[in-house]
């Protein structure tokens, strides 16, 4: 099973196409700050593109960690998100919480995760910034997910 989180406009073919307006007819119409209606390590993929700065900054750590719940061991977990070093991500005011690269070593490093009680642990596979024009900067995450 593999996950579209966020699918808007851009439904993706053998994803579940998950949104929380029905306007737009989703798969499944989902607030996922309130939790995935799946069982623990069933999901083989979660995408979540343009997705994670629509979350609120205090619901953030939830949602990775419901994210990391449903998925496999060495499950994937693809993001992007527009980054804090650049514009992108405060230009739209619908944004409500920021990342960068940086962001990702809470899910990924021991000491901080320990820290601040995260459950989510993730291996890198891939991390890095895209410069998407006009000053402009998505993190993309290519992650796995340790159990």
């Amino acid at each position: 099973m593999k996950l579209n989180l966020g699918s808007g406009f851009r439904p993706i073919d053998g994803y579940v196409n998950i949104d929380n307006r029905p306007e737009l007819h989703p798969d499944l119409v989902l607030d996922v700050t309130e939790g995935f209606p799946y069982e623990d390590n069933s999901v083989d993929e979660v995408r979540a593109h343009d997705f994670l700065e629509h979350i609120p900054i205090g619901k953030t750590i939830g949602v990775i960690n419901e994210i990391w719940r449903v998925l496999k061991p060495g499950g994937v977990f693809e993001h992007l998100t527009p980054s804090s070093d650049g514009r992108g991500a405060f230009q739209d005011p619908t944004h409500v919480s920021w990342w960068n690269i940086n962001s990702w070593f809470y899910y990924t490093d021991d000491e901080y995760r320990n820290l601040y009680g995260i459950k989510a642990k993730f291996n890198i596979g891939e991390l890095r910034d895209i410069n998407s024009g006009s000053r402009i900067i998505h993190t993309f995450g290519r992650m796995y997910a340790v159990k």
